[in-house]
């Protein structure tokens, strides 16, 4: 994939599923759906440190986060402990990525939290034309008793949900993810956690410093094209998605440079509030070999098309059939 950076922003995603039968009996979906929203105000309100590991097409990667609460906004660490080094720093304003190995600095707006533990729209009853929400029962996970709480799709669009929330702060401990036909394709689990009472400075800074970074992206005193809004307005890009699957709407848009002289790409998010696209717009060129056809890694599918001059690629943790209807439907405004 041309964008090679774009796996990490992809790890970011919620990955969580639902299974099937529990072996117990579930309860209603307005007690799934409160317990939900416990589980977003804990992810969100609390100051915590902790390893999870994440499994994904057959392979096993390990991070840490931290996580700090604050009146202004949440900030948070994460730091791969596996595979190449790399951090991501988050903030209420900006996401930053340091991918070393290529000395990069990518920057980006923030845009809702979408990394491990989860959050959750805090209107769950606009998810309930596309998702059905139950409690499944109790169980012991990563040494903490757990309730656990699916979310099921009701359509191919978008992926299932299983969640293992902590029985008394609801902060989520593990999350399942599968696919269509009941196989679980990834799977996120907290193997050390702490609650903190605070969360110094320090731990927040990144390791991975030195000479000889690029930064590419987002500035916050960057002129007004890297500073538009996400209204969904006609002025704002030359580009539309004409045939969204049910549900999902476009939630961030700006234009940023790459590691690379290919020049400015257009970035659309859209989400139905907790499967995420991304939408990548840029001009083609033909010393660059790009994504054709339809790429798979795990529950992550990515399209890649041409249309005119232009370069599409479509990247989200979704079915193949949804980035394949959203990739097809990408077209200039008139």
């Amino acid at each position: 994939m041309r964008h090679a950076w774009l796996s990490l922003l992809v790890l970011m995603s919620p990955v969580v599923v639902w299974a099937g039968d529990a072996g117990t009996a579930g309860t209603g979906a307005g007690d799934a759906r409160e317990l939900l929203r416990q589980m977003s105000v804990a992810s969100m309100g609390l100051n915590y440190r902790g390893t999870f590991v994440y499994l994904h097409n057959g392979q096993l990667e390990a991070m840490q986060v931290i996580h700090r609460a604050a009146k202004d906004g949440e900030q948070e660490r994460l730091v791969a402990l596996t595979g190449e080094a790399r951090e991501v720093i988050r903030d209420k304003d900006k996401v930053t990525c340091i991918l070393p190995n290529s000395k990069a600095v990518m920057v980006d707006k923030s845009i809702p939290r979408q990394a491990f533990p989860a959050a959750l729209p805090h209107d769950l009853n606009a998810l309930t034309d596309t998702y059905e929400f139950q409690v499944l029962g109790e169980d012991r996970m990563s040494g903490r008793p757990a309730r656990i709480v699916a979310i099921r799709p009701l359509d191919a669009f978008r992926y299932g949900y299983r969640l293992w929330l902590e029985r008394d702060r609801h902060l989520l401990l593990k999350s399942e993810l599968i696919d269509g036909d009941g196989r679980a394709v990834e799977q996120t689990m907290f193997t050390a956690l702490e609650i903190l009472d605070a969360v110094a400075d320090a731990e927040l800074q990144p390791a991975l410093q030195g000479e000889g970074y690029t930064r590419h992206g987002y500035a916050p005193k960057a002129s007004a094209e890297a500073a538009v809004p996400v209204d969904g307005g006609a002025g704002d890009s030359a580009w539309s998605v004409a045939g969204l699957p049910a549900g999902f709407m476009r939630t961030h848009y700006n234009r940023h440079g790459l590691p690379s002289d290919r020049g400015p790409v257009e970035h659309m998010v859209f989400s139905d509030g907790l499967a995420t696209v991304s939408v990548y717009i840029e001009p083609h060129r033909s010393d660059v070999e790009g994504l054709s056809g339809v790429s798979s890694r795990g529950a992550v599918n990515a399209l890649g098309t041409r249309v005119g001059d232009y370069q599409i690629t479509v990247v989200g943790e979704v079915p193949r059939v949804t980035v394949e209807r959203i990739g097809e439907s990408v077209q200039r405004r008139p």
